[in-house]
């Protein structure tokens, strides 16, 4: 397999069509074509499905772009980081962080990169377990700072904890304010989760369950970190919270903790990374960075 044969299928995964994946990489749609099927008679399997709305891949498709995504973003990162020992650029790093890690040291760490890294670029985006683990396996991603469960993360996966986070249920509402409430009484209510696996609420609920204690209604799912927040506290919907996060103006306005009789054993909070692809030197840096920093959360 070459390099252009996967950068074509990477490409045409993200444009969805021949036409624009030919547009992205500057060829004509016949050489894009070529090198698909060239592709597939490498692999001896079919690739792709045409049909009059569009291209879609099969199985095997989909197993090859996941590799090929990682394969593509590596050799992107390699090009990187020589132009940058070189002097041809500035220091980059792209990383994810969920909430708890916005609410209370993102700044510093963003401080203190900027301070070793002047000219340099850090991309951020705030997300929840459940979509930042696969855009760090396809490469999208250099690292992600958060909340984890180590041996229920993908097997490609790395972790190295920080500190430990304990985790209690929230909600925006104060109808439970002035007293404890059994678990029992508050898995009778509605919630708020993302229960990826790995993350700290698939984690509880595991917790839960054995102690005999499932919700009664399905919870609303939601991704979105921004959205969790807002849900959370504008609504008498249940939700599981990092207990640091309550003392932020954003992240903790209008939460509230709910009294109960006992708390699940407090999380782990570190760095996630890829285990086969070497780290940067950049990458390197914000783990010692965030190390240092996130050890006295």
């Amino acid at each position: 397999m070459k390099t252009q044969q996967l950068k074509a299928l990477v490409a045409l995964a993200d444009k969805g069509s021949i036409r624009g994946a030919a547009r992205e990489m500057g060829l004509s749609q016949s050489a894009l074509t070529k090198m698909l099927r060239e592709l597939e008679a490498q692999t001896g399997a079919a690739l792709l499905l045409r049909a009059s709305h569009g291209t879609q891949f099969t199985p095997a498709g989909k197993a090859l772009m996941t590799h090929a995504r990682l394969i593509v973003a590596t050799m992107r990162r390699a090009e990187e980081e020589v132009r940058r020992i070189s002097g041809q650029t500035v220091a980059t790093a792209r990383i994810a962080v969920t909430p708890v890690v916005a609410a209370t040291k993102l700044g510093s760490i963003i401080h203190e990169f900027q301070r070793r890294h002047p000219e340099g670029q850090l991309e951020v985006e705030s997300g929840t377990l459940g979509n930042i683990v696969p855009r760090l396996q396809d490469g999208q991603l250099d690292l992600a700072l958060g909340i984890a469960v180590p041996n229920a993360l993908p097997a490609d996966l790395a972790f190295f904890s920080f500190a430990e986070v304990q985790i209690a249920p929230v909600t925006g509402s104060t109808r439970f304010a002035g007293r404890q409430v059994s678990w029992e009484e508050l898995a009778q209510e509605r919630w708020l989760l993302n229960p990826a696996p790995g993350s700290a609420d698939q984690a509880t609920l595991d917790w839960l369950a054995a102690k005999d204690v499932t919700l009664a209604h399905p919870p609303t799912l939601c991704r979105s970190p921004f959205l969790l927040a807002a849900l959370n506290r504008s609504t008498d919907l249940i939700a599981f919270c990092p207990l640091r996060i309550l003392d932020h103006a954003f992240w903790g306005q209008d939460l509230h903790e709910i009294s109960v009789p006992d708390l699940p054993p407090p999380m782990q909070l570190g760095v996630l990374t890829r285990k086969h692809t070497p780290a940067s030197l950049v990458s390197r840096d914000i783990i010692d960075i965030s190390t240092r920093l996130l050890q006295t959360l």
